[in-house]
């Protein structure tokens, strides 16, 4: 299922591509589409059985904010 990631907090290329590896690299059953960094959101393909919580806990650790997931 496609959501969209409404992320605060990135700042520079380093951010969104930290933000893709760990989303990628850490999470079975992610795969990043986009991120914007402008826009401040990251687009995502993700399967149902993914614990968002857990999404949102690795992208606190980098430092960002899950505003929200649509």
């Amino acid at each position: 299922m496609e959501r969209k990631l409404s992320i605060e907090g990135m700042r520079c290329s380093h951010c969104v591509a930290n933000l893709k590896d760990v989303l990628t690299e850490d999470i079975t059953g992610v795969e990043v589409l986009e991120v914007n960094l402008d826009g401040k959101y990251a687009i995502v393909n993700m399967e149902d059985s993914v614990d968002i919580e857990k999404v949102k806990e690795l992208i606190e650790d980098l430092g960002f904010n899950l505003i929200s997931v649509e």
